[in-house]
Parts: C-alpha cells; structure tokens; sequence
C-alpha cells in the first residue's frame, strides 16, 4: 500500500486525506486567500525568496496577516517526507483569511496557511520542441486583481477550459482595454522585428520565471523592452514564450490555428537550464518550523523559532 502523502496545515505536518479546512473559512467561501507555486529540484526550493516577497506583497495589500512560519523549512520538511528530496517536485503556499464573519476585507487574527508537496514530471524535450497550441481567449478579459495570485483562480480556468475544448492547450487573455496581458497560466515574452518584448498591462501578474528570463536575456545581449500589445501583434509575432516557475519557458506553435514562424527553441532550452541551476537561493534552512504536534516539536528542537507565540497563528 502507497505511503499516504503528508501536507502541512496550520501547524500541522499530516496526511493530506486528514487534512481539513472549516467550510466558514473566507478561502473556502470566497477564494479570499492567495498562493503561490514554486518548483522543487534536488530538494532545493527554486527562487524562494522571490515566491515569497511576492505572497508577503500580496498579503499586505490584501489586509491578510501574515503568520509567523517559515515556509522554506516547511516545505523543505515536507519534500523529505514525501520523499520528493532526489526529484522535481511542485511545491504550493496558500495563505487565506481564515474565518471572520465581518464584510469587506477585515484584518482576520487567525489565517489559516498550509503547504503542499508532490512530484512533478516536467514536459519531455519532445513536448517543448513541439510547443503550444495557444488560443486568444474571447469571453473573459484579465481580472482586475491579476497582480495578485489569488485563490479566486475562475477566470483563468474557464480561460484554459475554452481553449481545452477548441482543441488547443493554452489560453491568451486580454485585459479591459484590448490589450494583451498574459496566459491562463504564466507570463508572456515575444519577438517582433528581431526584438524581445514583454506586453504592457496592468492586468498580468508579476511573473518570476519572467523576470530572470529577462535578466539573463540582458546578461546575452538581448534587452528586453515593454510596450502595450494589440490583438493585430499576435499576426506579426516571429516567437512567444509561456513562462511559470513548473514550466520555466514554453514556446508557442500556433496562435489562433496560425503557425508562429520560429520558436527560439534552442535559446529557451539554454534558458531553461539556467533556471533550474544558476539561481541564487540556499537550501531549505532547517530552522523554525511552527507546530502544533508535541511530537513533532520535540524532533524539530534545534529549528523552532525563539517566539512563543508560534503556535497560535493558524486556527483548528
């Protein structure tokens, strides 16, 4: 019998099917919460700091406390218990509000966090040879709240179900004002007249795999440049580029049914491989894991945090 696969859930390290969440929490009701994902290789969180300035960032604006946890050392624990330290694996931090009956966006005292872990198989190097199949996506626009990585995930999933069922495999979407914002699922670079572009919009969220793509394109003598990007640009396009933190990069096959004329698919390989080897994080710190499991406490003595509050941020 498979080893059941542990999750960590307000303090908790334990089973995922034991794993509960109150059907009163905001994140449950409302998607009131965010998160974030990040890729795992070797036991190493990639760009950790990154994921998590952006979920603190998204969290203060959100009026969201934020917990005392260390979330690398979680989900450094949580990839040995799931035997995920030799492999790629996906890593996932979601923060919501918790339960708080008042309106608008009170300041919950008691958020609930969890963290999970499991293996993640990368596309093969035929996959990405081969690319994606993009649709634009013409019901639903970029949501306001796009700089966020919300639990209120619809939009994007209704975007990529119309493109599931046209046939393709990923969807474009455009933000109120016409003008190309991202994918269903990551971040957006592509080449015009020899040049590397990222869209100008404020509905996209502020991509990290894009981010150090950009960086190292510089670092090779390609700047990149932003301007805003009209539904007639996808025509002229000469390659486009998917990036989230699992996928790394993405090239576009087709757009609309329309074949994209080169992939840059030897550049974004090389990028790829940057991505997951010349980043700048550490290795899980083994220190400060808040728990609630006497047990579990007495093992992690020498990585618990010097706060004796540490076990009141989360609630049952």
């Amino acid at each position: 019998m498979p080893k059941a696969v542990d999750c960590w859930c307000d303090g908790q390290f334990q089973p995922v099917h034991r794993a509960a969440i109150s059907p009163l929490d905001r994140g449950f009701q409302y998607g009131d919460g965010i998160f974030e994902t990040l890729r795992a290789e070797g036991g190493r969180l990639l760009f950790l700091e990154d994921h998590l300035q952006r979920l603190a960032a998204s969290a203060e604006d959100l009026r969201i406390p934020w917990p005392n946890i260390d979330w690398g050392a979680v989900a450094g624990e949580l990839l040995q218990r799931n035997a995920l330290g030799a492999r790629a694996a996906r890593v996932k931090f979601i923060l919501s509000r918790g339960r708080d009956p008042r309106p608008g966006l009170p300041r919950a005292t008691r958020p609930t966090a969890c963290v999970l872990a499991k293996a993640y198989q990368p596309p093969t190097a035929n996959q990405y040879a081969a690319g994606w199949r993009v649709r634009l996506c013409q019901s639903v626009d970029a949501p306001a709240l796009a700089h966020h990585k919300s639990l209120n995930y619809l939009p994007y999933l209704w975007a990529r179900q119309e493109a599931l069922d046209a046939g393709d495999d990923e969807a474009l979407l455009l933000d109120s004002a016409g003008r190309l914002a991202e994918a269903a699922t990551g971040a957006l670079l592509y080449r015009l007249d020899g040049r590397w572009w990222q869209p100008a919009s404020p509905r996209q969220l502020a991509g990290i795999t894009r981010r150090h793509v950009i960086a190292e394109l510089a670092r090779q003598g390609m700047p990149t440049q932003e301007r805003e990007t009209r539904i007639e640009d996808l025509g002229q396009m000469e390659a486009l580029w998917i990036m989230n933190s699992m996928l790394g990069i993405m090239p576009v096959a087709a757009v609309d049914g329309a074949p994209l004329p080169d992939r840059q698919s030897r550049l974004a390989t090389r990028l790829r491989r940057c991505l997951t080897t010349n980043y700048p994080e550490q290795p899980p710190r083994n220190q400060s894991i808040t728990t609630n499991d006497p047990e579990q406490r007495s093992r992690n003595q020498n990585i618990t945090r010097n706060d004796t509050n540490a076990d009141t941020n989360g609630h049952e």
